[in-house]
């Protein structure tokens, strides 16, 4: 049977829910059935994991999904500290126990958690939030506006990508093993980026870069000497650091060149 015919049925339903948590390629998958779930190929771990109400409403603050689970629950450890720096998406989705076909009911982010004694609540916003932010306005400006390695900059990251080995780690302090041929400064601006678990990753600025000691904008929970680690050099959005360090001056989003002189400020002589 279709999930309409036994969602409608008078006696048929056992409605099952399925709980995605993807962050980077890691997926973390919970369903609310007494035994595991098979869907999709893959397998949801049953756990005691519940939620508040769906509304249906143009009220974007009240779309918000508040899910119960225990905490033991794995996902959570991306939480133990602080946030995790990529964003965690959730879907849910519900299908009938024996049946195949399932219907997403909410997609959305995890915000945060908030942790009791046996307990945790994950806060959940909803993908229709980013909608109805306001999307970003390019200016007339001399330096370039673009993201390095982003969708404008066009460069692939990892071209440029230094994989090193830590020595030491003192707070936000570390020692790599080795800089090779970098000039001091080379990733200050950029970011370093070490994978905690398979597919997830923590990243930090580059706050300075002196020889082999790199100070990053604040310490990474876990990570020690022996670990390898990303560095990736940063861009100071001027047209001559696009063309000497990147040779991307093609892409160049600023606009070196326009008048310092303004037309309209009352000169009688442009």
């Amino acid at each position: 049977m279709t999930y309409a015919t036994i969602e409608t049925s008078a006696q048929s339903g056992r409605p099952v829910e399925l709980y995605d948590f993807s962050i980077g390629a890691a997926h973390y998958r919970y369903t609310s059935s007494d035994g595991d779930v098979s869907y999709g190929g893959n397998t949801y771990t049953a756990a005691p994991i519940a939620r508040n109400a769906i509304e249906s409403t143009s009220e974007t603050a009240r779309m918000a999904l508040e899910i119960a689970c225990d905490r033991s629950l794995g996902v959570l450890a991306l939480f133990s500290t602080m946030p995790p720096e990529e964003v965690v998406a959730v879907t849910l989705r519900r299908l009938h126990a024996g049946d195949g076909e399932a219907v997403t009911m909410w997609i959305g982010r995890v915000l945060n958690v908030t942790w009791s004694t046996a307990s945790a609540e994950i806060h959940c916003e909803s993908v229709y939030i980013s909608l109805k932010r306001n999307g970003l306005r390019r200016l007339y400006q001399k330096s370039c506006p673009h993201v390095v390695y982003g969708v404008g900059c066009t460069l692939d990251r990892d071209d440029f990508v230094a994989v090193k080995t830590v020595s030491t780690v003192t707070g936000n302090s570390l020692v790599l093993a080795s800089m090779g041929a970098f000039a001091d400064g080379y990733f200050a601006g950029g970011y370093l980026e070490w994978e905690r678990t398979t597919g997830v990753f923590d990243r930090r600025a580059i706050r300075s870069q002196v020889g082999g000691t790199v100070v990053i904008s604040f310490q990474i929970p876990g990570l020690v000497a022996t670990d390898s680690v990303n560095l990736y050099p940063g861009c100071d959005h001027t047209l001559a650091t696009c063309t000497t360090k990147f040779a991307n001056q093609l892409n160049y989003g600023g606009m070196p060149y326009f008048p310092d002189k303004n037309p309209f400020s009352g000169t009688p002589i442009y």
